[in-house]
Parts: C-alpha cells; sequence; structure tokens
C-alpha cells in the first residue's frame, strides 16, 4: 500500500501553469528522489504534497488519511453563459407553464386566464422546471443549448435537490446574498468557484463529491506536525536553542511530555552522530551537522514520510554524500520514508527510485 498517493495536481501561479496533471505513489520505506530543471515544479510539488501549499486541482493522501482533495481547477462560468441560460430558462418555463394551462383549461378544468388557480399551476410549472428537472438530468435545456455541465470530480453527477435549489438562488440573486446560505453546500460559496478548464459551471455555486473533504485549519497542522517531517536546504535551526532543543521542538509543539521528548531527541542525535555535541548552539556546528540537527527535528514525531527540499544543496560534496547515505541508514534503523528534491543527478541515483520531470509533468 502506498504511503503517499497524489492524482492530477495542477498548480497555476497568475498565468504560469507550474504543474499539469502529476500522479505519483510512494511506497512505505521507499527512498524517491524528485529530479528535473529549474522551473520544472519539483518544489512546488513537495510543498503540496507535504501540505504547505495547496493545490487548484487534484488529490493527495498521507497513509490513506485525504489531506487535500481539489478535483475541480476553480474558474466561474462565462457571464455569457449564465446570460444565455436566464434568457432561456425563464422564457420557456413561462411557455410551457402558459400551455399546460391552456391544455388543461380546454380539457375542462377550471383555469380561466387570470384565476389563482391557473397563477398557482404556473408558478408549480417554473418551479418543477428549474428545480426537478435539474435534479434528474442535471441540467436544463438551456444548459444542453450552451453545452454547461455539472461535475463532481472528473464524472458527470446529478445535483441534489437543495442544490438545484441554491443554483436557481445563484442565478437570479446578487452573488453577496449567497454568503447566508453557504451553509447548506459542502464549503462557502465563492465567486472563483467552478469546474476544470475544459467544464463550466452554469452559476457560482460549487459542488464537490460527498464523503472526500480533505483536512484542514488546526486538524491539518496537527497531521502535519505528528506525521509529516521536513529538511529543507537550509537548517532553519532556532540560534538561542541547544542542538538537543532544536530536535525537540516539534515533540514540545505537539504536548509530548519534556522528560521523554529528551530522550527520543538524544537517541536521535546519537544514531546520527551527534552524540557528544547535544548542548552546542547551531553557530558551533558545521553545516553537516546543522543538517544533522534539521533530521532529527524532522524524526521526533516519528513521521509516516520525510520530505527533504534540495538538503544538500548547502553542503560540501563529502558532507552531501554522507546526508545521502545516512537516509539509507535511517531507513534501515528506523524503516523510515523519504521524498527527496535534489539537482545532483549523482546522488539522486543513490535512491530506490528517481522521477524525473520536465516542464510540470511527470516524464519517468
Amino acid at each position: 500500500m502506498a504511503i503517499l498517493s497524489a492524482r492530477n495536481i495542477h498548480k497555476r501561479f497568475g498565468p504560469l501553469e507550474v504543474l499539469k496533471g502529476v500522479d505519483l505513489d510512494i511506497e512505505k520505506g521507499e527512498i524517491v528522489s524528485i529530479v528535473g530543471p529549474s522551473g520544472s515544479g519539483k518544489s512546488t510539488l513537495l510543498h503540496i504534497l507535504g501540505t504547505l501549499d495547496q493545490a487548484d486541482g487534484g488529490s493527495v493522501s498521507i497513509s490513506g488519511v485525504p489531506i487535500s482533495n481539489r478535483s475541480q481547477v476553480l474558474r466561474p462560468a462565462p457571464w455569457w453563459k449564465r446570460l444565455i441560460n436566464l434568457l432561456v430558462d425563464v422564457p420557456l418555463s413561462f411557455a410551457l407553464a402558459e400551455g399546460l394551462s391552456r391544455l388543461l383549461h380546454r380539457s375542462g378544468a377550471d383555469l380561466e386566464p387570470g384565476s389563482p388557480q391557473r397563477a398557482l399551476l404556473g408558478g408549480g410549472v417554473i418551479v418543477a422546471y428549474f428545480l426537478l428537472f435539474e435534479s434528474f438530468t442535471g441540467r436544463t435545456p438551456a444548459k444542453w443549448l450552451t453545452g454547461t455541465k455539472v461535475i463532481a470530480g472528473n464524472t458527470p453527477v446529478r445535483p441534489s435537490f437543495s442544490a438545484c435549489c441554491l443554483r436557481t438562488a445563484a442565478r437570479l440573486l446578487p452573488f453577496g446574498l449567497l454568503e447566508s446560505l453557504s451553509f447548506v453546500a459542502s464549503r462557502p460559496v465563492g465567486w472563483h468557484d467552478a469546474l476544470p478548464d475544459t467544464v463550466v459551471t452554469d452559476s457560482k455555486l460549487p459542488y464537490l463529491p460527498r464523503g472526500t473533504q480533505s483536512l484542514e485549519g488546526k486538524a491539518l497542522a496537527d497531521f502535519r506536525n505528528q506525521r509529516i517531517g521536513f529538511v529543507f536546504q537550509f537548517h532553519h535551526l532556532l540560534p538561542e536553542f541547544t542542538a538537543l532543543e532544536n530536535a525537540c521542538v516539534p515533540a514540545w509543539i505537539q504536548g509530548k511530555g519534556k522528560a521523554a521528548t529528551r530522550q527520543r531527541a538524544t537517541e536521535l542525535l546519537t544514531l546520527l552522530g551527534l552524540g557528544h555535541r547535544l548542548e552546542h548552539k547551531p553557530g558551533e556546528l558545521s553545516g553537516g551537522e546543522q543538517q544533522r540537527v534539521a533530521i532529527a527535528r524532522a524524526l521526533i514525531n516519528n513521521p509516516d514520510i520525510v520530505f527533504a527540499d534540495e538538503p544538500t544543496g548547502n553542503l560540501d560534496s563529502a558532507n552531501a554524500r554522507d546526508l545521502h547515505e545516512l537516509f539509507f541508514k535511517l531507513r534501515k534503523e528506523l524503516g523510515q520514508t523519504f521524498l527527496i528534491v535534489t539537482h545532483n543527478e549523482e546522488l539522486a541515483q543513490l535512491s530506490d527510485r528517481v522521477v524525473s520531470m520536465k516542464d510540470g509533468r511527470v516524464i519517468s
């Protein structure tokens, strides 16, 4: 079973599309390196997989827990499609109501023009047109004409009756009034909510498949602290803390006992060859030693996976090779899983598997 699974990851910064549908699986205990030229999207992908950034589209799960699930690339339907839908739907629904009223009147029903019964029937037909037709088909005739679809994930679906009600309101009411209705949706209604670039929704209301809610807010922060470790190019150690204290920080944030945490940090630092440097501050350590402290910090909470972004980029060649060999030692001793972004092709070849990226896509 894959400890990390990513599907169809998209990311855009303004007009620049950085990730163009990336799929990736990492098995438990694997050491995988991602390589590619600058600007290929390696670090952006790593940050999304590590929950430090949010994808515009796609899904990510770690140990079976969905941490990111955006099956839609968000943008509003074109105004002209919404206008055409409205101009076709409203007259057509009134025409259907009038036609049915006349037909029933000719068959003997007491439906004189202007009567309350006729008005009630007409209103019922209009409501049925907007709501029932959409709840069964996902479209009205106007949407067939304009090619507008409603989808969840990558599969066309029929929206619920309550969703059709909200969508009708989205056509007829100013967007600001929809804020009070957002509790009905699976997440707040937003103007930029829509569907993939090839498909657009007919209103301002988003549709998400049920049961696919991902972590967010404090729950996501707690998951990141407990289940994910990070090692960056620069160690980012706290200069006023000792090596032992720096390694303890994530566990202290989680609320673990001080004595047990210090014992665990001591064991990790000793395993990493720093047992004699526990009370030294970062300024008293070499670059390689500082990075080893950062690795101990990443491992302190026994994470499911460690993400390393150019971990050897600030080290000389000897220390860089030692660090990569250290990853294998940690895999053997602790069963740890690593995903490493690196420009160093030679060091990447030491990994179990190399993933090559170019222009926002995985090419091998």
